[in-house]
């Protein structure tokens, strides 16, 4: 096959047709079981937005007695200092260069489906990468160290001096914030000096967090089948107690979200199939059957009032001393 003008155009108008479905099944915070507050931004001007939150507020008086000032009843709060939250829209970027030869060889559709592979799943971990790193942070620095983290953490402290650690999060959906400002999509150039075709992949998107407090992070040794320093089911209950008493917003199904990495999904999973002998905390007395259908079913769905999600784009190698 020649690489002529219908077969690159072809090829950029079946990377064109994938590219965002491919993205969406990738992508997992712009989700709104995740985040419940996502605006759409595409076609307005300007790169950020502003998010009112209000200050906190008391509990109304329960008797107010005849002509009784309710202004300076203790409990009402009447002082209203609203504040904003500032959203700033970042773009990311990936691209992939495909030789003629490549498509001479492998032909339209294998080069297609790998290309569309390539740009959607990068575009989507930078997006998922960004979205946590402003859960932990408040900003998409990489995290070098625990102290790094900034919202209450119910795993290890930030100076546990363990080696290098990773970081769960368990969060309500009300706690983020996400803005799109251009959907996925893809450029085409071919560069006849190099006799090649370079696809550039973009997409520009935003995270905030309106109610930080509504956040909890789980710090744990990094690393797949550690016997120390590991998450724990008791850490997960008490970061869902904690969100509980803030009264932070569930699901309609009474849930909040706790996304883990595979290492913390491990050993989790430990601890509700009995491995290692471990017989004690939040949910101890469960039956090795009730266990054995929670790990079939991705690390107990429900468990502990948690909706558990596995990524590999949360934030590791992080300093603990």
């Amino acid at each position: 096959m020649s690489v002529g003008t219908t077969n690159v155009a072809n090829l950029y108008a079946e990377i064109v047709s994938g590219l965002v479905p491919s993205y969406e099944n990738r992508v997992l915070l712009p989700n709104p079981s995740l985040i419940s507050y996502i605006y759409n931004l595409e076609g307005s001007v300007g790169n950020q937005i502003k998010i009112p939150v209000t200050n906190p507020y008391g509990v109304a008086n329960v008797s107010v007695g005849d002509n009784t000032s309710i202004v300076s009843a203790a409990g009402t709060n009447s002082d209203f200092g609203p504040s904003n939250v500032i959203l700033d829209v970042s773009k990311r970027g990936t691209a992939s260069v495909v030789s003629t030869e490549s498509l001479e060889d492998a032909g339209i559709s294998t080069v297609a489906g790998a290309t569309i592979e390539r740009i959607a799943g990068s575009l989507a971990t930078s997006t998922d990468v960004a979205g946590f790193r402003v859960m932990l942070t408040g900003a998409e620095t990489a995290l070098t160290n625990l102290t790094d983290i900034n919202v209450a953490m119910d795993g290890l402290a930030a100076a546990a001096d363990v080696g290098a650690c990773e970081a769960a999060v368990v969060f309500s959906a009300d706690a983020m914030a996400m803005a799109s400002k251009r959907g996925v999509e893809v450029k085409q150039w071919e560069n006849i000096d190099s006799d090649n075709i370079q696809f550039v992949g973009t997409v520009r998107n935003g995270f905030a967090r309106p109610k930080p407090t509504f956040i909890r992070a789980i710090a744990s040794l990094g690393g797949i089948g550690g016997a120390t320093s590991q998450a724990s089911l008791d850490q997960f209950s008490t970061s869902v107690a904690n969100l509980r008493n803030l009264n932070a917003a569930t699901d309609s199904m009474g849930f909040f979200n706790a996304i883990i990495t595979p290492a913390q999904e491990l050993a989790l999973a430990k601890q509700l199939n009995g491995v290692g002998g471990i017989s004690s905390g939040s949910i101890g007395s469960v039956s090795q059957e009730l266990a054995n259908d929670a790990l079939l079913n991705n690390l107990l769905t429900y468990a502990l009032g948690l909706r558990f999600v596995r990524s590999n784009n949360l934030p590791t190698g992080m300093a603990s001393a």
